[in-house]
């Protein structure tokens, strides 16, 4: 039986084809090590607010990495800043530093260890970054910095002007032992801080319900954001405004209405 010449020919193509294929799967070299990838870098950006008890936060900052040959370690390092007394500027960052195993024998932490923990006082800045080694010794590059932002407290009067009732008997938590509040409103003008900070943001304890009014908040001349007090429930509230850089001076509260903004005189910096 003889094959007809097209299909003898197609017969024969395939055949080379699959010579071909077979030489190239078997001349094609491994795969090659590939550095490890980063998955996950998070820290809790801003601490709730503590009344009692001890005031310090220990925030985790927790990764993860993914490589082809097995992730073998990761290497994290630390920087931070305490709460800076001055009017005019933040405290300065700290230098870099690792954060070592547990019996100081090398930067590189085993990766069974997928987080580690800050300690924050009030008002200080605590960053991480991190990086990852694989079986072949290779390593990915740094994560950005993560940094977690503890509050202030700052439980001092306000300078306030031009105002019938003044605050007494309140707590840090914004209750109070009679029903004396301070009204932001434009019947009072701008009311100010006695003191002046450098912060990014400013966390406020006012009282949320129908007829409630609008204020925006400075830190110095900077802006910080706009609280509003309308709501359709009523009862007390923390209400947060940030920016994303520093600014410095006395938190300044401007009355955008008539309608009040009550508020207590305890307030939380950035």
């Amino acid at each position: 039986m003889y094959l007809r010449p097209g299909r003898s020919t197609r017969l024969l193509a395939l055949a080379i084809l699959g010579i071909l294929g077979a030489t190239l799967l078997t001349a094609a070299p491994a795969s090659a090590n590939t550095a490890p990838r980063m998955t996950k870098a998070t820290i809790s950006t801003w601490m709730p607010v503590k009344t009692e008890g001890l005031i310090q936060w220990t925030p985790a900052f927790s990764y993860a990495a993914s490589d082809d040959q097995g992730v073998t370690g990761f290497q994290v390092q630390r920087k931070s800043a305490p709460w800076s007394t001055s009017p005019t500027r933040r405290a300065k960052m700290s230098a870099a530093g690792y954060v070592w195993r547990a019996d100081g024998s090398s930067t590189w932490l085993y990766p069974s260890r997928t987080s580690v923990r800050g300690r924050l006082d009030p008002g200080a800045v605590d960053c991480f970054r991190v990086r990852a080694k694989d079986a072949a010794g290779l390593t990915s590059a740094w994560t950005g910095w993560r940094c977690a932002h503890a509050p202030m407290r700052a439980a001092e009067t306000w300078s306030w002007c031009c105002q019938p009732n003044l605050i007494t008997g309140l707590h840090l938590d914004g209750s109070a032992d009679s029903p004396d509040v301070a009204y932001v409103s434009t019947r009072f003008g701008t009311q100010r801080s006695n003191g002046a900070y450098c912060a990014k943001g400013v966390r406020l304890r006012v009282f949320k319900g129908p007829g409630q009014g609008k204020m925006n908040v400075f830190l110095g001349s900077s802006k910080v954001g706009t609280v509003s007090a309308w709501s359709r429930t009523s009862g007390w509230k923390w209400a947060t405004v940030r920016r994303s850089t520093d600014a410095c001076g006395r938190v300044r509260l401007v009355p955008l209405t008539r309608a009040p903004v009550q508020m207590t005189r305890n307030y939380m910096l950035y």
